[in-house]
């Protein structure tokens, strides 16, 4: 493929992933109506009151978010800086996995599979290609 070629690829799959991003927040909001109802009491009675610690992770995930649009934008103008962002945001904010269970539908399940789909795309597009070299400047 050409650079140009690669460059649309490329631009698509951000598309993608943003559209995909939207959509599983959408999804969270409808969570309940989504899980049957013995999974739905159990995440209920999971959380407690709203707390501190609720508001660190609000911050947490909302500066998440924007890291990662900053960071997506810069690579959809093809910014080398812009693709080390997008990595280190992905992966720091991958780790939150880790850190507790998760119950979800099966559709966000499904959308945060081709999410991550998506990302391994752009990652590999804008580390192993040359579809972020300015071929202005000399080699």
């Amino acid at each position: 493929m050409d650079k140009s070629q690669l460059r649309l690829v490329l631009r698509v799959a951000l598309l993608a992933l943003w559209a995909s991003v939207v959509l599983s927040i959408s999804l969270a909001f409808l969570q309940d109506k989504l899980l049957p109802d013995v999974l739905v009491e159990w995440h209920k009675s999971s959380g407690g009151q709203f707390g501190l610690g609720d508001i660190f992770a609000l911050l947490f995930w909302g500066l998440g978010l924007f890291l990662f649009f900053v960071s997506s934008i810069g690579v959809f103008f093809y910014q080398r800086w812009a693709a080390w962002m997008f990595t280190v945001v992905t992966a720091v904010f991958s780790l939150q996995l880790l850190t507790s269970p998760t119950v979800e539908p099966g559709i966000s399940s499904f959308v945060g599979s081709w999410s991550d789909v998506l990302t391994g795309i752009v990652i590999s597009l804008v580390f192993f290609t040359d579809v972020l070299r300015d071929d202005s400047r000399p080699a």
